[in-house]
């Protein structure tokens, strides 16, 4: 027996779909990459943080995997264990998307300083 997802939509917060599709913030981009890309949309958790990045819970490892690619290469993925719910281990890919030249954007930070001076990030991009 798997875990059942509608136990995430119970929060106010949260969107209901059909097929056990619950969604909470910035989906529209992702889910749209997810089903052109032929990821079945059902049994999911999606935290859209923003346009660009997110975590899909899902309840299996091998879901989570098949989310990772679909994502690929328009996003950076990660998969991860995101934990034990009733006794079920659920799996998240954690998504941000990729510039055109395929560096990861910073999602929150567009620019930043130092106090010595040096730039770390600018235009939402890491300066190595």
């Amino acid at each position: 027996m798997t875990f059942d997802m509608s136990r995430f939509g119970t929060s106010r917060w949260v969107k209901t779909h059909p097929n056990g599709v619950y969604t909470h913030g910035s989906t529209e981009p992702v889910l749209s990459v997810l089903d052109v890309r032929g990821f079945e949309l059902r049994d999911v958790f999606l935290i859209g943080i923003n346009d660009s990045c997110g975590t899909l819970v899902l309840p299996s490892e091998s879901r989570a995997e098949n989310a990772a690619a679909a994502l690929e290469p328009a996003f950076d993925t990660r998969v991860h264990l995101f934990g034990n719910r009733d006794g079920h281990d659920l799996w998240a890919t954690n998504y941000t998307r990729r510039a055109l030249d395929g560096t990861t954007l910073s999602a929150f930070i567009t620019n930043l300083t130092l106090k010595d001076g040096r730039q770390v990030i600018k235009d939402g991009r890491w300066v190595r």
